[in-house]
């Protein structure tokens, strides 16, 4: 018992909030949106080192 006490009242923040409410539909968009910028960064990373082998091979 003194165990569940301890745990419930944990001076740790929720990971939920009351006050802030998410739709699934937009949960979903931000994630579509988070992945289409992460593909973006990585096809400019790429595209970055392929640029910088012509640039070296050039000199």
């Amino acid at each position: 018992m003194d165990i569940k006490k301890k745990i419930g009242s944990s001076n740790t923040p929720s990971f939920f909030s009351n006050e802030m409410i998410i739709t699934k539909k937009s949960l979903n968009e931000n994630q579509l949106k988070y992945t289409y910028q992460k593909q973006l960064i990585s096809d400019l990373d790429i595209k970055h080192k392929e640029w910088s082998k012509c640039v070296d091979s050039k000199f």
